[in-house]
């Protein structure tokens, strides 16, 4: 596989630019908008990727787009095992963006929210960049080098017994009636600490070795693309709740490894 250094770097560099849009809104007062799945949208939020997408593009005008606010944007290049396979055509190189992710703490002043950048090369992401903005910090990886935190190589944990695991879980009214439930209670109740951290902002605590587990029940790919190579880079596991490595399950389990296959028989119950 090719190196993504390059690509890497300039993502860093636009995202960290980015910065200085959504930190102009945040804690201020603006309008916030409901989407049609009743989710908040501002304007922090559609300037944030449309900046991303403008410099992106001026970069790599072959590569396509998929941005939460503004969907799909076709690249100049489609993928040949999409059409061969049926799916919907995308670009060899697909930009995937999250301009705020944790828009709902933005909206109240919290400062436990993120932008997103991840780049998906035939299908598989390959690099991942996610900022912190008003905690200062920013996650990194590209496949075969590593993850890193504000220039730091960062590793997970080696713990390997969940009842001397740290469990972080996001969304708690969506595990709630789920086929999920039991399974989730049983994690929570078999392991040493839990804490609900949700939103990119629960995964930093897997990558930095602070946590074992973080559980994700409702996801869209733009949510966890650029956090999927962050934590296998740092040496840990990501995948849906059945298993399988994909962003595209509509949920999210990160771990350490060495509990990811305990957590999902348990999740399976």
């Amino acid at each position: 596989m090719k190196s993504f250094l390059k690509e890497l770097e300039i993502a860093i560099r636009l995202v960290k630019a980015s910065e200085r849009i959504t930190l102009k809104y945040f804690g201020t007062k603006f309008r916030i908008d409901l989407k049609a799945d009743l989710s908040p949208v501002t304007i922090a939020d559609r300037n944030c990727e449309k900046f991303l997408v403008t410099e992106l593009s001026k970069r790599f005008p072959d590569h396509g787009f998929f941005g939460e606010e503004f969907g799909e944007r076709l690249g100049k290049s489609s993928n040949p095992q999409d059409m061969t396979s049926g799916h919907e055509q995308h670009a060899v190189d697909r930009w995937i963006i999250d301009p705020i992710d944790g828009t709902r703490n933005f909206t109240r002043g919290l400062p436990y929210w993120g932008t997103l950048c991840g780049l998906e090369h035939y299908g598989e992401m390959v690099l991942g960049v996610m900022s912190l903005p008003a905690l200062k910090k920013i996650y990194y990886a590209t496949r075969r080098h590593g993850a890193f935190c504000n220039g730091k190589r960062i590793r997970v944990s080696r713990i390997g017994e969940l009842d001397k695991s740290t469990v972080v879980f996001g969304g708690l009214s969506h595990f709630v009636g789920s086929k999920h439930e039991s399974g989730f209670v049983d994690i929570v109740k078999s392991s040493y600490h839990d804490r609900g951290f949700g939103d990119c902002f629960g995964y930093t605590f897997v990558a930095d070795g602070q946590a074992e587990v973080m559980l994700d029940p409702i996801v869209s790919p733009w949510d966890v693309a650029a956090i999927k190579p962050i934590i296998e880079e740092a040496g840990g596991a990501f995948s849906d709740f059945e298993g399988n490595s994909t962003i595209y399950g509509r949920t999210g389990l990160a771990s350490n490894g060495f509990l990811h296959e305990t957590i999902l028989k348990k999740l399976a119950r």
